[in-house]
């Protein structure tokens, strides 16, 4: 293949190679991405609002982390993938550290800095070669099934087709109404322009999806008003990390917490995108970038940080290089300006976009080969706790913490890497820390 390079000299001269994807393709694979995963912007905001943070600063602040995580991916690693505040996680941050564990917002923001400096180092030394060597390919497919499916309810409880119910937990949504009506549509435009396989389609799909809204009066024109954004907002929290209480227990408990969540959340579907574009070679760069960011989210104000499941649309439209990361990481830094607009995508057109991923994401299981007894138990505890908890990590620690002590207690024990009982002796370690401290994900 033959490749363009651009010298970007400095203190240390780097090479950046940009491989002959096809430019278009790479672009319009960015700008799905984006437009895929924005609705984060705004549903960051409102839950770090709760911790106190203001909605504009929170916004500004989830941007400007995404641009430069993302253009820090793109510079470092050839790959397509973008770099997000965690849902879930932000949650994690703002409920449970905040407003449960007493710690303010800027010692919770101190303790995701550190968290990241931890994180980068994992990332930086040969132990991250090694747990993935360690791990069983069953386990790591099942995460990979686990968080799709966590994304595909997601996606189904945003459109409104599944419900919570007091007899059942959950139950059909009313399809009657216009949001889930709309989320209907959008998502048989998707899955026709998919199998047509038509170029863009998660972008067409969100376009239309968008117009119909205006059209069956779920969103209007009229909420446009670039005059009420504050952009001055974001000098409240940049730099407002405290560290005063960094020997306490409470912020040890939230460093610990954060730094498992983040470590194994971006581990699990960094793997599975990794695997999509099959580019093995730059797992540990990639894994590298989403400890690094976690130190920029810090700084800049925001939630801990994770590789974007939602990467998946872009690469089903073909996204494989950096250039769909910088399309990403420029139209994130444009959308400070254009937030009003974005504000238009219905929950509708954006759920759709989330089943259909989630969709992507569970063609996995197809990959999962026939294990004995322990990998299944192991397998599907991981495949539906991860969904069923709401959380990656739950679902990832008790399915590992099951493999190991089904194979000790079956004689099986030398089948297990030394690194697999680390793992489980670190997952072990934060349950009861959480369990003491009142914590639940």
């Amino acid at each position: 293949m033959r490749e363009t390079e651009i010298e970007e000299r400095g203190m240390n001269e780097k090479t950046i190679t940009l491989k002959n994807y096809d430019f278009k393709t790479e672009v319009l694979g960015g700008m799905t991405t984006f437009i895929a995963s924005v609705y984060i912007i705004m549903t960051n905001a409102l839950i770090l609002s709760d911790a106190g943070i203001s909605p504009d600063a929170a916004m500004i602040a989830t941007i400007f982390t995404c641009a430069v995580s993302t253009m820090l991916m793109g510079l470092t690693s050839d790959t397509p993938f973008i770099v997000v505040p965690g849902m879930g996680i932000n949650s994690l941050f703002t409920y449970t550290i905040v407003n449960s564990m007493g710690l303010s917002w800027q010692e919770a923001l101190g303790a995701v800095f550190i968290s990241g400096i931890i994180f980068t180092l994992i990332a930086s030394t040969k132990i991250t070669p090694i747990l993935m060597k360690s791990i069983p390919n069953n386990l790591k497919h099942s995460i990979t099934v686990g968080v799709g499916l966590l994304i595909l309810f997601i996606g189904l409880q945003k459109s409104g087709l599944v419900v919570s119910s007091k007899n059942t937990m959950v139950g059909l949504g009313d399809l009657s109404n216009k949001e889930t009506l709309l989320s209907l549509i959008t998502l048989v435009i998707i899955l026709i322009l998919n199998i047509k396989k038509i170029n863009g389609n998660l972008l067409i799909s969100i376009i239309i999806g968008t117009v119909l809204s205006l059209f069956m009066g779920i969103t209007s024109l009229n909420n446009l008003d670039f005059a009420a954004f504050n952009i001055g907002a974001f000098k409240e929290i940049f730099l407002g990390m405290s560290f005063k209480n960094i020997l306490s227990v409470p912020f040890f408990v939230a460093v610990l917490s954060i730094t498992v969540v983040i470590v194994f959340e971006n581990m699990g579907i960094l793997y599975g995108q990794i695997d999509a574009i099959n580019r093995e070679e730059d797992f540990q760069k990639s894994f590298r970038i989403a400890g690094i960011s976690n130190m920029i989210a810090g700084a800049f104000g925001t939630s801990p940080t994770i590789v974007a499941a939602e990467n998946f649309s872009g690469i089903s439209v073909g996204a494989r290089g950096r250039v769909a990361a910088f399309t990403s990481a420029i139209l994130f830094l444009l959308s400070l300006f254009l937030i009003p607009v974005l504000k238009l995508i219905p929950n509708g057109v954006i759920s759709a976009v989330l089943i259909f991923i989630g969709i992507l994401m569970i063609e996995t299981f197809f990959d999962l080969e026939k294990g004995d007894i322990i990998d299944t138990i192991s397998m599907v505890i991981i495949i539906t706790l991860i969904p069923f908890t709401y959380n990656i990590v739950n679902g990832i620690s008790l399915g590992f913490i099951v493999y190991t002590l089904l194979k000790i207690a079956t004689n099986k024990y030398k089948e297990v890497s030394p690194a697999m009982y680390v793992l489980t002796i670190l997952f072990i370690l934060n349950f009861i820390l959480n369990i003491k401290m009142g914590i639940s994900h």
